[in-house]
């Protein structure tokens, strides 16, 4: 009887050991699944990574903003490798800053890192973009050999991760300050702005020499990089966010338009008609331009509908009254704006006729940077100026109050804005091609 228990407790023992094959065999597989489920993780935070940085970059291309030299698929692979991930057939070797990729990798195991500019719906990355694209799309994989999970036909194992961020324009605004200079939108003087709402922004940092005041909601500031003084940035009163993307400058094709090689010095025609007013024509059907012209007590001009072309000329507004409906002034040379005084209630046209990247442009200011092209608007009269404002190379110091008589739109986009008193601004009713937007990235995918 003992020699048969013991019989039985060795074949009790040796089904256990065969039942327990399988299991063990199960328990493996799953450990292998677990290794990589990791390595899973591990490559999607590196493509998350990658696409928001090269959608950063994007970003700055998207405005044509002053950006460093790195491209969108290098600002990409940068963060990728510093979450351990380069390409490895061929090796990606480039130092980039933080670099956390394996000077090797264990046989038969490779990583590959793709970084592709796109257009992104919602729903679908199509590559290559249309234009620069408005999204950035990152794919990392590692392809290792299968180990115990060959038993159920697989040699190798590909492990991909992908992220797609996508560049947004949520916000409308009115201001926008583009720099290069540090500080280039300075709200100083009591500010106290007026309007329908919107973002004022700065391409570079703001600077607080007071605390402004908004009146009415929707005003938010913003800045790519940061804010002066600490102690009053918080302060403000409205949303606010010192570290955003670049802004859009819709305007910037008039940079290179063709009517900006202009030249000429002749006095605009104005002549006396029978309701008081001195009628101006507009010179936009000729090759030249105009010289300076000056408004001051007593005086009473309008400038009929048209587009006036300008080249060095000094333009003042000291007094008296000067009017105009459908028309936009073209600043060209080495020219001047000064508004410091009198009653200006002008507006842009909704098409302009002369060219339609100027629809909804009242002053397009192409001078050069110079400190003697210093734009000032002071509305100590009654000062009404309805459309886009644009001076890319010159600095504008808008002091005292400006009102909206003529149109809800007023908004400005210069190198460097100084405001101060209470301007009138609001983005409501404008072209649509004047707007300025500014850009946020998103990671949708």
């Amino acid at each position: 009887m003992r020699s048969l228990l013991r019989s039985q407790r060795g074949s009790v023992a040796f089904a256990t050991v065969i039942a327990l094959v399988p299991l063990i065999g199960v328990v493996a597989l799953g450990a292998e699944a677990g290794s990589w489920y990791v390595t899973r993780q591990h490559a999607q935070n590196a493509a998350d990574s990658a696409a928001y940085s090269g959608a950063l970059r994007l970003s700055c291309i998207m405005v044509g903003a002053a950006c460093d030299t790195y491209s969108v698929d290098y600002r990409g692979k940068e963060f990728a490798a510093q979450n351990g991930f380069c390409n490895s057939s061929p090796n990606d070797a480039t130092g980039y800053p933080g670099r956390t990729c394996p000077t090797s990798l264990p046989t038969r195991i490779s990583r590959a890192v793709q970084i592709d500019i796109g257009d992104y719906n919602g729903t679908t990355f199509t590559t290559p973009p249309a234009g620069t694209g408005n999204a950035v799309r990152a794919r990392v994989s590692q392809q290792q050999p299968a180990y115990l999970a060959a038993v159920l036909g697989l040699t190798t194992v590909d492990i991909p991760a992908q992220a797609i961020a996508v560049v947004q324009q949520p916000t409308k605004a009115c201001v926008l300050a583009l720099g290069p200079d540090s500080g280039a939108l300075k709200l100083a003087g009591n500010l106290s702005n007026n309007g329908t709402g919107c973002a004022l922004m700065s391409d570079t940092s703001v600077q607080l020499a007071s605390t402004p005041t908004f009146t009415g909601s929707g005003w938010a500031v913003y800045g790519v990089n940061g804010c002066t003084p600490s102690s009053s940035c918080s302060n403000v009163g409205v949303p606010y966010n010192y570290f955003m993307t670049y802004a859009n400058n819709p305007l910037s094709k008039l940079d290179t338009a063709s009517f900006n090689s202009r030249t000429g010095n002749t006095n605009m025609p104005c002549t006396l008609q029978a309701d008081g007013w001195k009628h101006c024509a507009p010179n936009s059907a000729g090759t030249g331009a105009y010289g300076s012209f000056t408004v001051q007590n007593g005086d009473k001009y309008v400038l009929d509908p048209g587009t006036y072309v300008f080249y060095k000329a000094n333009i003042k507004v000291t007094g008296g009254q000067l009017k105009g409906a459908g028309v936009t002034l073209v600043l060209l040379g080495d020219s001047q704006l000064t508004i410091n005084g009198g009653t200006v209630d002008l507006s842009a046209p909704a098409t302009n006729t002369f060219s339609s990247d100027l629809n909804g442009v009242l002053i397009d200011d192409q001078a050069p940077s110079k400190t003697s092209n210093k734009v000032t608007i002071n509305g100590g009269g009654l000062v009404s100026l309805g459309g886009a404002i644009y001076f890319p190379n010159v600095d504008v110091s808008w002091a005292g109050t400006t009102a909206s008589t003529n149109t809800t739109c007023s908004q400005v986009i210069a190198k460097t804005l100084d405001m101060s008193g209470g301007g009138y601004l609001s983005t409501e009713g404008c072209a649509p091609a004047t707007i300025v937007y500014t850009q946020v990235v998103a990671l949708v995918q």
